[in-house]
């Protein structure tokens, strides 16, 4: 049996701007400096054995976001986040962690889904609310999209799930929605924009869940809360 821990971590605004390589670099050199017993892939160059969920857009915020790790040894959850809170840099922190069942699914196998926060300073709830009226009686929403093999159109309304939430703060607009994510249904956050009428350079933006969507069911990949 290998001894898997799945946790969840949180990326602050210190360190919004790091790339996903630099995150996984900064994850690894937190756990050497931690002393914990990290299995180690076979071959000419070892590598620690740990994978992580999809890669955060720079600039992104996150409450939520998930790796996983092979020990060496069985290892105390618990003991886990603590030891490795003390080593990770201002801006991560580890939230909770629990072992995996030999058959879980890989993170990126079994997340199709995400919810976000999207704060929009200075902006009030009335622009929010109309244009969302106007996008519930639209079936789609086509926009163009950028990738390696040059551009393409997509229609990105089935991949906003549902907006949730539109609230007033003191600093201006909060949006809470849930949308597409991974490589079958990805909501990019430039296309959000599109889609609820705000600039997404502008906004600060925060992943707060990420999740399987099963119909009209959200499942968390720690221990199945949504």
């Amino acid at each position: 049996m290998r001894n898997v821990l799945r946790f969840q971590f949180s990326k602050g605004p210190e360190v919004r701007f790091l790339s996903h390589l630099d995150v996984v670099r900064t994850m690894e050199r937190a756990l050497r400096r931690a002393h914990l017993p990290i299995a180690y892939s076979e071959g000419f160059s070892p590598r620690p054995i740990m994978s992580y969920g999809y890669a955060l857009p720079v600039g992104i915020l996150s409450e939520a976001e998930y790796g996983d790790f092979v020990f060496a040894r069985k290892i105390d959850p618990d003991e886990f986040v603590v030891r490795y809170n003390q080593h990770l840099p201002q801006g991560f922190r580890v939230l909770r962690a629990e072992r995996v069942a030999d058959r879980t699914p890989a993170l990126m196998r079994a997340i199709n889904a995400a919810s976000w926060s999207v704060l929009l300073r200075g902006q009030g709830t009335e622009e929010i609310s109309k244009r969302l009226e106007w996008l519930q009686g639209v079936d789609s929403f086509v926009v163009k999209r950028e990738t390696n093999k040059g551009s393409r159109e997509i229609d990105v309304r089935p991949l906003l799930y549902a907006v949730v939430g539109v609230q007033t703060v003191d600093t201006g607009t909060v949006i809470q929605c849930y949308s597409g994510l991974g490589n079958e249904a990805n909501l990019r956050m430039n296309e959000l924009g599109e889609l609820l009428g705000f600039d997404h350079l502008s906004a600060v933006i925060t992943r707060t869940g990420q999740f399987k969507k099963v119909g009209d069911h959200y499942y968390s990949p720690l221990g199945n809360r949504g």
